[in-house]
């Protein structure tokens, strides 16, 4: 059985969210299911079942109370994960099919598109990959060990994607902050 097939996305977004949107978000998700490795996979999944993941678009009020109410961060943050994998499958009396939501906060998405010279499909293609990451166990924030093997497995999904510019955005990042000139 295929990623595809046992893995459903699910989006919650404005009614005027355009279709072309939506599927950056289902496409960015799909992509990075693909590429975890197999035995992720295995562990995390339920054998032959079906399986979701929720992907909403928020504004930054509501980010930022679950930053504060989970990360206890007072400030808006662009992606969250809420993964229901943390807890192993042996410990439910029901099959998990729920993997975990991934909430991308609109306003910010667009603002840093903007900052950093990219598409809003890149962007929201971006932020979706790396929330799905986290549902999967991988956190950037454990060790600078995890954070490289993140962001270069981020970095390798964002290349196939193929969005116009969207493979560099990593390094338009750095070299943003590093004060460079960044071509468009």
């Amino acid at each position: 059985m295929s990623v595809q097939s046992r893995v459903s996305i699910t989006l919650h977004c404005r009614a005027r969210f355009s279709p072309a949107l939506k599927n950056i978000l289902k496409s960015s998700a799909l992509l990075t299911l693909q590429n975890i490795p197999i035995g992720i996979f295995k562990k995390n999944l339920p054998p032959d079942s079906k399986c979701t993941i929720s992907i909403a678009i928020v504004g930054p009020k509501t980010i930022q109370k679950l930053n504060v109410q989970y990360r206890n961060k007072n400030k808006p943050t662009d992606v969250l994960s809420f993964s229901r994998m943390e807890t192993p499958l042996s410990k439910f009396s029901f099959p998990q099919t729920d993997l975990g939501d991934v909430l991308i906060c609109w306003d910010i998405a667009k603002k840093q598109a903007q900052e950093y010279r990219v598409s809003i499909s890149a962007e929201l293609s971006r932020l979706t990959v790396h929330g799905v990451l986290h549902l999967f166990g991988f956190d950037h924030e454990k060790t600078k060990r995890e954070a490289i093997k993140m962001f270069r497995l981020q970095e390798k999904i964002l290349k196939k994607l193929d969005h116009s510019r969207i493979a560099s955005i990593g390094s338009k990042r750095a070299a943003f902050r590093e004060g460079k000139s960044v071509a468009k």
